[in-house]
C-alpha cells in the first residue's frame, strides 16, 4: 500500500460524521436521514472522480496491475483446491482477472460469475469456464447462459474505492452487500487499484467490511 501521505480524501467530508462515535450518531450505524443523504451525495461525487481516474489509465497499465494483483491473490489464498471462487466480467475499466479465473480449474478449484436474477436481491453465482456459452444479463454484462448454481467460498469484488478499515465503495446498487448479508460464510475480498484508497467511505449500517483488500501494491 502507499504511505499515509498518498492517501486520498474528499475535500469536504459529508457533514461531520467522521468526528462522531456510533453512540453520538456517527457511522457505522447512522440512520439519520440528513446524514444518510449527505453520505450518498459524497459517495456519488467520489465514485465519479475515481471512475474517471481509472478510465484514464492505459490498457497496458490496467493489464500490468491485474497481473500483479493475481500474484498477490495467489500468495494470499494459498491452496485453493476444492474451493469455489467468484470474480466478475470486467466493465467500466475494471481490472480484468479472467485469465486468473480461467486458471482455477487446473488448480482444483471452480470459477464462478455473479448474476442478477432479481432486482434489489442478493446475487446468484453460476459456474464459469473459459469456453462457457455466454449471454447478456443485467446491465448487458455477459453471464453464463447455463451451468450449476453455486455459493462461492471466496468472492472477489471489484471496488471503485476503499478505506483503511476495509470497507468497499462500489457502484451504489448494493447488490454485493446484500449478497454478503444473506451469505455470511462467503470470504469477501475487494480488488482494485491502490490509487482508489480513501481515508474513509463513511460506512453505513448496510456496508460489510471485506476480509482483505488486494491492489497492485499488495494486501491491505
Amino acid at each position: 500500500m502507499t504511505g499515509d501521505d498518498d492517501r486520498r480524501s474528499y475535500a469536504s467530508p459529508p457533514c461531520f460524521l467522521h468526528e462522531l462515535s456510533a453512540e453520538e450518531g456517527g457511522v457505522p450505524g447512522a440512520v439519520d436521514a440528513v446524514q444518510a443523504r449527505d453520505v450518498a451525495r459524497w459517495r456519488k461525487a467520489e465514485r465519479a472522480r475515481l471512475l474517471a481516474e481509472r478510465a484514464a489509465l492505459s490498457v497496458s497499465e490496467r493489464k500490468a496491475a491485474a497481473e500483479t494483483v493475481a500474484r498477490h491473490l495467489d500468495g494470499l489464498l494459498g491452496d485453493i483446491c476444492g474451493k469455489a471462487i467468484s470474480a466478475w466480467w470486467p466493465i467500466q475499466s475494471e481490472l480484468d482477472l479472467r485469465f486468473w479465473l480461467a486458471s482455477l480449474d487446473a488448480r482444483g478449484a471452480s470459477a464462478a460469475l455473479p448474476l442478477v436474477t432479481e432486482k434489489h436481491a442478493p446475487l446468484r453465482f453460476r459456474i464459469w469456464t473459459a469456453d462457457a456459452k455466454m449471454e447478456r444479463g443485467f446491465w448487458n454484462i455477459p453471464v453464463p447462459a447455463a451451468g450449476d448454481w453455486v455459493t462461492p467460498d471466496i468472492a472477489l469484488a471489484p471496488l471503485v474505492g476503499f478505506d483503511a478499515a476495509g470497507y468497499r465503495l462500489g457502484y451504489g446498487g448494493g447488490y454485493f452487500d446484500r449478497t454478503l448479508a444473506a451469505n455470511p460464510g462467503i470470504h469477501a475480498i475487494g480488488i482494485g487499484l491502490s490509487a482508489a484508497r480513501l481515508e474513509t467511505i463513511f460506512p453505513q449500517a448496510h456496508d460489510i467490511r471485506m476480509r482483505a483488500i488486494v491492489t497492485e501494491n499488495g494486501i491491505a
